[in-house]
């Protein structure tokens, strides 16, 4: 037999069995958890998933390789600032696509932002959602709070009350959830809480979850379905998505500026108590709850780690996954009119419809 064709059959021979052979039977190397499995250098093309007017907004995008941490209280309060003011910019321009208009009030001495859509669908009539909004517990509050709230507003046809709760550096854990805590005792006077979702995005979500947490070991009314939009739910661990995907998510990473977010809201608290790590946390008797999350969101693991433990603990929880998705991607979407933040309004409206009573 000649030597190529000797050759031929021991590659075949070799593929056949590599591609036979269950991962789980390949002798392996034990690996702790947190050890360093090595990755390839790969290019990542835009997907080919997605709409086109999404695929435009993800092909557009700069990803920095990390958010550089202000280094003193001033420089905190500068960027913290500086970020408001440019999100603030972001929500007039929601406002303006929406047609949804606001109102500022004092609610239970919290300062708040009560969006009303240009039309109220029937359905909602009477009620309002509490909005809690993102920025990794440190930015976008002042009106830069109201972006999320308007896109769900018009999405839905429901007003939203927006709480501008306290942030830190100046306020820490437990400032914002008790913020939010008063807001929804007040409201629950004119509102039946079974009516009422609260919903928030990234470190909304989290807040979203804790409130919730926090509302049932209280033994108070808890609302009757919460939306958690790709949630940071364990704040004193790096999940499996932190590190995957970094280079695909504008969020850019753990390191820098988010770790040091992280560690400015938890002040003197454990990063892993329940109650800023919410996956951690006693999970039983929660509301039925709707994940939203990306293929390349960096927050994919924190979001699917939530929805399993809500589900361990027998919650009624939905998660959705957009393909190709960073983070936040399916309200961003909405400025470049791409269908799938379309589709995760119908999803939640679905969701509120089925759970809210």
């Amino acid at each position: 037999m000649k030597r190529r064709s000797v050759l031929k059959i021991a590659l075949t021979t070799a593929l056949v069995a590599a591609l036979s052979v269950p991962a789980f039977a390949v002798e392996t190397k034990p690996v702790a958890s947190g050890d360093v499995l090595p990755m390839a250098a790969r290019e990542v093309p835009v997907p080919v998933g997605v709409s086109p007017q999404l695929a435009d907004l993800i092909g557009s995008r700069v990803v920095p390789d990390t958010l550089p941490e202000p280094a003193t209280l001033q420089e905190w309060l500068a960027a913290q600032a500086q970020l408001d003011a440019v999100n603030a910019q972001s929500a007039e321009m929601m406002l303006a696509k929406t047609g949804a208009t606001y109102v500022v009030e004092d609610v239970a001495g919290v300062t708040t932002y009560r969006v009303t859509p240009a039309e109220i669908d029937a359905r909602w009539a009477d009620t309002v959602f509490l909005h809690v909004h993102g920025g990794a517990f440190v930015f976008n509050g002042g009106k830069a709070a109201i972006t999320e709230a308007a896109w769900l507003a018009h999405g839905l046809g429901v007003e939203v009350i927006s709480v501008d709760y306290s942030r830190p550096p100046l306020h820490p854990f437990p400032a914002a959830t008790d913020d939010v805590i008063a807001v929804w005792t007040e409201i629950i006077q004119d509102f039946d809480p079974a009516k009422i979702a609260m919903f928030g995005t990234s470190a909304g979500g989290n807040l979203t979850l804790s409130t919730a947490l926090q509302l049932r070991d209280a033994s108070m009314p808890m609302p009757g379905a919460i939306m958690a939009g790709t949630p940071a739910t364990d704040l004193a661990n790096v999940s499996d998505s932190w590190i995957t995907l970094k280079g695909l998510d504008p969020l850019a990473g753990h390191d820098g500026a988010i770790a040091g977010t992280f560690a400015l809201y938890a002040g003197e608290t454990d990063l892993a108590d329940p109650r800023l790590s919410p996956v951690n946390g006693d999970l039983e008797g929660m509301p039925p709850a709707i994940f939203l999350t990306g293929t390349r969101d960096l927050l994919l693991s924190d979001t699917v780690r939530m929805h399993r433990a809500m589900r361990d603990a027998d919650v009624i929880a939905d998660l959705h996954v957009y393909d190709g998705q960073s983070h936040g991607d399916y309200i961003a979407g909405y400025m470049v009119d791409a269908p799938e933040t379309q589709d995760a309004l119908r999803e939640l409206n679905t969701f509120f419809d089925l759970h809210l009573k």
